[in-house]
């Protein structure tokens, strides 16, 4: 069993926006007070209050006449926000033990408050007949409603994004039984292909970013002539994060479409164990040791973060678990140095980005596809390594082959997760 998430555009009354901007106040008074509060302590050499500490605070502000405007909220999203911000500071204490860039939590300010999260599924309903969801002291609100869920209702979530609000239902589903099958695909992630796979082919990458360089460029600009503080700031700035969500959306529901249909067609996928973060850092270095080819390196790191390849990934590995199948994660190390026919490894053998042509035994293809199947056997390695097969990969991959094919056919009508997700 595993927990998955919907989310849902709110279509709500003008009553029913100004209640949740309320709300979403509150838990932004609620976090800055707590946040100012534990500020104090510590200034005063007292200890950190945790989450248990901080309800108490709660209580007493919702029973405080100065303040007991809070109570018009409902308290579990108000200590869902304290939850919240317990969390941050447990990340800010392990980077500190750490060694790495502390975090520490920040003040919220207006337009970026915490979400409103509604913990207990008693008081949460869902109607699926007629698009509908209820939600604690507000009631039912109607939903664009694409797609319907089967199983019960665990948590909700509403947040606000630009002019809409959005809820995120997460809810429990029964995974297939793992079939524990060989993988019959491998990937090699890119920035030229967004993938090519050891079957051969290779899939353009969205540039979803890219696409809109003009048009962000236009609304920044537009930021940046306005004066601080004003209106029109306000309103260039929002106009430019509406750009940024609309480009995250359309990445998002491209990488659903690909991930989906992967998913249906191979029971279980090798892919390289990529360090995104690690890959996109900057060069900038520092004052002693400053770096090089700077600018390069930042439309390096620009491309690979607008490929997504950590959300793909993600994506994959739970619409594979939901089926019984699983992604096996292998090192990238000299996958697209490495002949797939010989073995021979060697810089030389890779001259340009889309070349690839052995110089031990004269093998000549295509890069990345010739990385991906490095990759596929790397994969095979690890799954008989892994659940201690002694036997040969060869008969577990035949039939995981034509597993693929049985599936492809009985999938040909299903819809894609792109438009449900």
């Amino acid at each position: 069993m595993s927990y998955r998430a919907i989310r849902f555009q709110l279509r709500l009354t003008p009553a029913q926006e100004r209640t949740f901007s309320r709300w979403a106040g509150m838990g932004r008074w609620v976090w800055n007070q707590a946040l100012a509060r534990q500020k104090s302590r510590y200034e005063a050499g007292e200890p950190y209050a945790g989450y248990v500490d901080m309800a108490k605070w709660l209580t007493q502000w919702r029973n405080t006449p100065q303040t007991a405007w809070l109570r018009e909220g409902p308290v579990h999203t108000q200590q869902q926000v304290l939850r919240r911000l317990d969390a941050a500071f447990q990340r800010f204490f392990a980077n500190v033990r750490a060694g790495k860039r502390p975090g520490y939590p920040r003040f919220k300010t207006r337009g970026s408050e915490p979400g409103l999260r509604f913990p207990d599924k008693a008081q949460i309903g869902y109607d699926a007949a007629n698009g509908r969801v209820r939600l604690p002291k507000i009631g039912w609100l109607r939903l664009r409603h694409s797609m319907q869920i089967s199983t019960g209702i665990a948590n909700a979530t509403v947040t606000r994004e630009g002019k809409r609000w959005v809820v995120s239902l997460q809810y429990t589903r029964e995974d297939a039984a793992p079939h524990g099958l060989a993988p019959t695909l491998g990937l090699d992630m890119g920035v030229a292909n967004f993938y090519a796979d050891s079957d051969g082919a290779c899939e353009a990458p969205l540039r979803a970013l890219a696409r809109q360089a003009r048009r962000l460029a236009y609304a920044q600009r537009a930021v940046a002539r306005k004066r601080k503080g004003s209106r029109n700031r306000r309103k260039a700035v929002d106009r430019l994060a509406a750009l940024h969500r609309r480009i995250a959306r359309q990445r998002n529901a491209w990488l659903h479409g690909l991930s989906t249909a992967l998913s249906h067609q191979h029971p279980a996928i090798a892919i390289e164990d990529l360090k995104v973060a690690a890959m996109s850092a900057s060069a900038r270095g520092t004052v002693q040791a400053p770096g090089r080819k700077v600018r390069q390196k930042a439309g390096l790191n620009r491309s690979i973060l607008d490929q997504g390849w950590s959300t793909f990934r993600t994506m994959l590995a739970y619409k594979l678990a939901a089926q019984g199948g699983e992604l096996i994660a292998v090192a990238p190390a000299y996958t697209s140095q490495r002949c797939h026919q010989c073995g021979h490894t060697a810089r030389e053998n890779r001259p340009t980005q889309a070349k690839f042509t052995c110089m031990a035994c004269g093998h000549a293809e295509h890069a990345d596809v010739n990385a991906a199947q490095n990759i596929l056997a790397a994969g095979h390695a690890v799954w008989a390594a892994r659940d201690g097969r002694s036997r040969a990969c060869g008969e577990a991959v035949r039939q995981g082959k034509q597993r693929v094919a049985t599936r492809a056919t009985s999938v040909k009508q299903e819809p894609t997760e792109a438009g449900r997700s």
